[in-house]
């Protein structure tokens, strides 16, 4: 309830009620953890629906960030990129043409981006690892049997979230790093046809899948990708959530197994 009490003070401020005694104290968000409160209350907002609210807390948001940007220390790239992501959020929940899921991602957009930011331990953006692996999965099972419109929905679906999770990743890697997953979504859309019929472009798919993983779950040991594509094509896939959790049992009791020998 506190959190939706914020968030309905913040509208007071935006739609008028408030905006005197605001205007002489704007410095009352200005840290990085307020305007990630009100990000939070944005996403709320969208997920109810609420589109003219949540745009008109986003449009304030997005003013409140750009007047005080010395005291939030933005670098000129990221304060492009603050201003892009916000103006598209609103441009989309603006637009009567666009689904609650896609208005949705955009909102997530912003509210990564912030966190991103603010954030220096554990992000928000690695608490979608299961959503970015998915796509993969599901790829690999539309490959394997031979279903090619699961293959493009999936296709598809690596490159909309992607795109979501994207601002957040400019924030927290380094230059060589995004080229790297840039390189293997664009070579996922561009080679779709290639890659359901031809091995070897399989294989650049899951090295792609080796490196979303090691991303977004800080993997550590020298497996063989191969192994990510073995485990998810042996019963079916159910859900992501469950095949990764079935996958790591089955990578440590093949560890155990090796090592029974040697205590012989």
């Amino acid at each position: 309830m506190r959190r939706f009490g914020w968030a309905l003070m913040v509208l007071c401020m935006v739609f008028g009620l408030a905006m005197p005694a605001f205007a002489s104290n704007h410095t009352e968000t200005k840290e990085w953890s307020e305007i990630n409160e009100l990000t939070s209350e944005i996403w709320e907002l969208g997920k109810i629906e609420r589109y003219e609210e949540a745009a008109g807390v986003l449009q304030f948001t997005s003013a409140n960030i750009t007047h005080i940007e010395d005291v939030l220390s933005l670098r000129p790239e990221q304060k492009r990129l603050v201003e892009y992501t916000f103006r598209d959020a609103v441009s989309s929940l603006q637009n009567p043409e666009w689904s609650k899921e896609k208005k949705l991602n955009k909102l997530t957009e912003v509210r990564l981006l912030v966190d991103a930011l603010q954030t220096d331990y554990e992000p928000l953006w690695k608490k979608t690892g299961l959503m970015m692996l998915e796509p993969f999965i599901t790829m690999e099972k539309g490959i394997s049997e031979d279903d090619s419109v699961a293959f493009h929905q999936a296709a598809n679906l690596l490159l909309e979230r992607y795109e979501t999770v994207r601002p957040a990743l400019m924030v927290d890697l380094k230059d060589e790093d995004l080229e790297k997953l840039d390189e293997h979504v664009s070579y996922v859309d561009t080679n779709r046809s290639q890659i359901l019929t031809d091995p070897a472009h399989q294989k650049q798919l899951e090295t792609a899948a080796a490196d979303f993983e090691a991303l977004f779950f800080a993997k550590k040991d020298n497996s063989e990708p191969s192994l990510f594509w073995l485990i998810f094509s042996i019963g079916g896939i159910i859900s992501s959530t469950l095949a990764y959790v079935g996958w790591r049992k089955y990578k440590g009791d093949q560890q155990d197994g090796l090592r029974v020998p040697d205590k012989r």
